[in-house]
Parts: C-alpha cells; sequence; structure tokens
C-alpha cells in the first residue's frame, strides 16, 4: 500500500508535468461553424492569390512603439522586397536618417550613419523588441507588405465565427500556429502567430487601393503576454518599384556575423 503523503508527492510530480506540456501550447481556437471544402478552398485561393500582388515596396511611415507604457514616436524610409531583404531608415528632423536597419534576408543588421565606430544596437534584437517576439526577416517583411507572417499551409483548418462575421483559417508548421481572420470578401483584416505560448497579433486597417491593389495603410502589431505593441501608418507607398541591391548590402564599416534572426 502505497503510503499518503507518497501518493499526494507523486499527484503533484504528474500535475507538475501536465502544467509544463500545456505551457508549450498556444490558446485554444475561437469556437466556429465548419464551412464546406469548397468554401475552404475559395478562401485560402483568395488569399494566396493577393501574395503575387506584391513583390517590392517603398514608402515613408509613421511609427509608434509602446514598451512598458512608454510610447516612441518617429518616422521611418521603408523599403522591401518579398525576398525577405529590407531596409528601415529612422529619419531625423532634418530628413536624414539617424538608424538604418537593412537585412540581405538573412542577417539584420543596425548602423548609426552618425557614428562609424561602431557604437550600433544589434540589429535582430533591435527587430525582436520592436516586434516583441523573435522572427525571420522574410515573416517581417511580410508582416510590412500586409501579409501573414507566414504563407497559407495547404488545407488549413477553416470555420466560420459568426459573431465576428469573420472566417478563421489555422495552420501548423512545426512548433508554429498561425491563425488568419478574413472577411467574407476574402480579405485578409489580420490574425495571430504562436510559438507556444508566445504570441504576435497583427490587425490589417485602413484600406485602400494603391495602383490597383487593396493595401493596409495601418498595420498594428501586438505581442500577446508582453507591453509591446508597434503601430505602422503608411503616409506615402508605391508598390512593386524596382530596388537597387545596394539598398539592403551592409557598410564595410559594420560588423556582420553568421547568425541569422
Amino acid at each position: 500500500m502505497i503510503p499518503p503523503g507518497r501518493r499526494v508527492r507523486e499527484w503533484a510530480l504528474v500535475g507538475m508535468i501536465l502544467l509544463a506540456g500545456c505551457a508549450s501550447l498556444p490558446p485554444p481556437r475561437e469556437a466556429g461553424q465548419p464551412v464546406s471544402y469548397a468554401l475552404r478552398d475559395e478562401i485560402v485561393t483568395h488569399v494566396q492569390s493577393r501574395e503575387g500582388q506584391i513583390r517590392s515596396l517603398r514608402g515613408i511611415a509613421a511609427v509608434e512603439v509602446t514598451w512598458d507604457q512608454k510610447i516612441f514616436r518617429f518616422r521611418e524610409a521603408v523599403a522591401l522586397r518579398s525576398d525577405g531583404r529590407f531596409r528601415l531608415e529612422t529619419l531625423g528632423a532634418l530628413g536624414l536618417p539617424t538608424l538604418i536597419i537593412a537585412s540581405d534576408g538573412s542577417q539584420v543588421v543596425a548602423h548609426n550613419p552618425r557614428d562609424p565606430a561602431g557604437k550600433s544596437p544589434d540589429g535582430c534584437e533591435y527587430l525582436n523588441r520592436l516586434l516583441g517576439l523573435e522572427m525571420p526577416p522574410a515573416a517581417f517583411v511580410r508582416l510590412l507588405a500586409g501579409l501573414s507572417p507566414r504563407p497559407v499551409v495547404p488545407s488549413p483548418f477553416v470555420s466560420y465565427l459568426p459573431e465576428r462575421r469573420v472566417y478563421l483559417l489555422e495552420g501548423e508548421e512545426g512548433d508554429l500556429v498561425q491563425r488568419l481572420y478574413v472577411d467574407s470578401s476574402g480579405a485578409l483584416l489580420g490574425g495571430e502567430v504562436w510559438e507556444g505560448r508566445d504570441g504576435l497579433r497583427f490587425a490589417f486597417s485602413a484600406v485602400r487601393e494603391v495602383q490597383g491593389v487593396p493595401f493596409p495603410m495601418r498595420i498594428t502589431l501586438t505581442h500577446a503576454r508582453r507591453p509591446v505593441k508597434t503601430l505602422v501608418t503608411y503616409q506615402a507607398i508605391e508598390l512593386n518599384p524596382v530596388l537597387a541591391d545596394r539598398l539592403f548590402s551592409f557598410p564595410r564599416s559594420v560588423p556582420t556575423s553568421d547568425r541569422g534572426c
């Protein structure tokens, strides 16, 4: 017969193991109504078709970042390509860049033009602080282009949420779970991406026609469990311009590493 005290300790150990296992899971999805396979494929096709409409982007954006209830505002010159390369220039009062964040699609490098000696922040760390979540450059580029961080997986789970009047698309890729919210017209309203219980929510709004393509002029990124929020409001934008490769190269004075984000 197992002594009572030992039984209590064993049950406590089991409970701790179960809690540890549950801690790595994202929150459950919202309950919704099932949809037909035909409707699911139609929604997925519509979402995927928009991805091919944006190959590159150039624009000026007002950025507001909230960290622990502290708000920082600045203007950003944005250039990006769909292959994951991007360049962000934080503009000073005279319109000159005070900080440049650039990526070749793998590495992210920060460069302070006023201090060529090398006192610049780590590029990946800066990007992760901006989002509140570690994310590869390609996923960051997709968000700035009004797309989901990851492409839609084949045959995702799809349901209809009647209270919100949206369709929910959920797909898994390794340890990552992505949930997208699409309206009845097939427009992507936003979503969330989870790695365990660490998540990032994104919302697209203020949609307008840019060169014949519906584009969200306001992008909101909110960390699910930390007080980090980033609001990007495009003031001017050009879709699919030709962008020189040198925009995404790194100055020789800036140290780089083989470590990607």
